[in-house]
This record gives structure tokens, sequence and C-alpha cells, in this order.
């Protein structure tokens, strides 16, 4: 459905932004998004590994900067990943990259140089294991979903140990492999757990308050969310990445609706690629139902910008799909 209308709610399905690239202008299995102060799209590459003279070597793993309507604006950070997993922007325009492989959090300006990154791997106080999901707070503190360790941590922008919560388990406040993770317009924190199937949510100081989702394929259960955001009126979207939707529920835990994706027609980048080659034109015009085509395939990553426009990214298909949420919608009455 492009449009989705439940309890006085409406989502408008946009567009879709991106293809998959061997360099340029792309992406290559996109796991996060980041919203910029001036309004475009910052979206993390995991890329893809190949062995090489008997190391690892990452490809295409970067960071690429878009607007909205899809123009490049350039990227970063080729080469200076492994196992990238989020990414988070500061007051000053600065972008936060969290390395799982490395433990560390990687630093560059706005214009793509890198400036710094900090980070000691181990299971102390300050130190991190694994590092996933990153967001700031109003005060430009960091805090690290540490999944390794089964907690959450907050830093200073610079590193410095401030305070962490959670431990491993099933429990209240507890977590297993916990991935994504972020703020609501009151400061209270949102953490999807993978393992746990579940989305927990706690105060800034890591008072546990609730969790979201249980574990089935049943509408409101989740299936290893990866990730989390809440607009501006509280909504809450959790990435059901086992079951390839987006889960929308109210402030309260209540089921809304879900999103399965929509992206039928193609991107601008997409186009080109299909209309610079008569075969692949043919064979797209063979398909008799374009609707698969549209649904979710591992989605990751998701932001909501300052608009309420609802960003989701997914890995299979080295896409993203927008949707704009209407607020105060009335469906119009048609004889059909």
């Amino acid at each position: 459905m492009l449009t989705t209308t439940v309890a006085g709610r409406t989502w408008n399905f946009s567009h879709s932004i991106g293809r998959g690239a061997a360099a340029g202008a792309g992406f290559a299995i996109p796991y996060a998004i980041a919203s910029a102060p001036d309004g475009a799209l910052y979206v993390l590459s995991r890329g893809t590994e190949r062995i090489g003279q008997g190391v690892i070597l990452g490809i295409n793993k970067r960071v690429t900067k878009v607007t909205m309507d899809e123009k490049f604006i350039g990227e970063f950070g080729q080469g200076q990943f492994t196992w990238p997993v989020d990414l988070a922007v500061d007051s000053y325009g600065n972008v936060y990259v969290s390395d799982e492989h490395e433990n560390l959090i990687s630093i560059f300006d706005p214009d793509g140089q890198k400036i710094g990154s900090w980070g000691v791997a181990g299971s102390g106080e300050g130190q991190i294991s694994g590092p996933a999901g990153i967001t700031f707070d109003d005060q430009d503190n960091l805090y690290v979903v540490d999944s390794r360790n089964n907690r959450v941590q907050k830093f200073s922008k610079d590193g410095a140990f401030l305070m962490s919560f959670g431990s491993a388990g099933a429990g209240d406040g507890q977590f297993n492999s916990p991935w994504g993770i972020t703020l609501d317009h009151n400061g209270d924190l949102y953490v999807a757990d993978f393992g746990n199937n579940n989305v927990q949510k706690f105060t800034k100081d890591g008072e546990y308050l609730m969790t979201f989702g249980i574990s089935s394929e049943q509408n409101g259960d989740l299936l290893h969310p990866s990730n989390v955001a809440v607009d501006s009126e509280g909504d809450v979207y959790v990435v059901d990445f086992g079951n390839n939707r987006v889960q929308i529920y109210e402030p309260n835990g209540d089921i809304i609706t879900a999103l399965h994706g929509d992206g039928i027609e193609f991107s601008k980048w997409a186009k080109e690629v299909v209309d610079s080659n008569p075969d692949v034109t043919k064979a797209f015009r063979r398909v008799k139902d374009m609707s698969p085509l549209g649904k979710f395939a591992r989605p990751v990553g998701i932001v909501v910008d300052d608009e309420d426009r609802v960003i989701i990214s997914e890995t299979v298909r080295s896409r993203l799909q927008v949707y704009e949420k209407e607020k105060d919608y009335m469906d119009p009455q048609f004889n059909l």
C-alpha cells in the first residue's frame, strides 16, 4: 500500500533513493542513516569483504552524503573501516562512525576529513567490545551500544566515560546483543535488542521504563529488531529485521501498523542504470508483478528527520525508502 492510514495517522510512500554501486554514487549494503544539519542524509555502506594478499580488504565501506531528492554530494571514509555499524552527527556537523571490529568511534568533519578516533577494547568501565548503535543527546554526549558487553555506555564527544547501564540477560534492563539506539524529544532512550526480540525504553540516566514487542511473527511482535526511531508525536518505529518490516507503536507500546515497503518505481539512480542497458529494460518489462520488488529486503537502518519523514535502509536492494507522515489526515470518501 502506497498510503497507510491507521488510528488517525497516515504514512504516504514518497520515493526510493539510491542503488547498488561498485564505485561512485550509490550504496553497498546501507546499514545506517543520519540526518545532517543542512537537511541532507549521510548513508553508511557496510560494504563487502574480499581476501587480498592474505588479508581481508574492505570494499565500498564508506559514508555517502545525498540530498532527499537524490543529488549526490560526496563520500568519504573509503578504506578506513572494517565492520562499520552506525553513524551520528553532533551539533557542529561532525560525523561519528562506530566500527564493531576495530572497537573504535571514528570522527569526520563536515567535509569528510578524519579528525580523530577513540575507543579502547575490553569489558571494563569505559572500554567497548563490538560498538553498534550510537546517538547524541542535546549536550553532545554520545550513547554507545556496547553490544558484546550487553550494555549501553555514555561518553563525552571526545571519548571520556560518563556512565553505563545494562547487563547480559533477558529481564527488564538486560540485553542480548543489542544493536540500534535513539533518543526521543523528551530525552528518553530506546534500545533495539536484537537477541531478546524487543525494544526497551530508558530514561537518559539508564532507568528502565518499558518494553516494546515480544518474539513471533504476529503484528506487534518483533523478530531480531535492528534499529529504532521516534517521531515528533512520540510514535515509535522499529526496524523488524527478521520479519522484513517496520513496526509502528504508540508511545504506550500499543501496535499501530506496519510498513512493508512500497518501492516499486525505480529511484533516479536505478533508472539511469536500467535505461542505459536495453537488455535490463526488456527484462524488467517481462516482470508481470513488480510488487515483490517494492518490499523491504533485510531492512536495517532508520531515521526520522525534522519534517517527520521516515527513511529506512534495506541492505539487500541497497536503497532507502522514504515515507512522509501526514498529520490530521482525513480519508476522503469517493465512489469508485
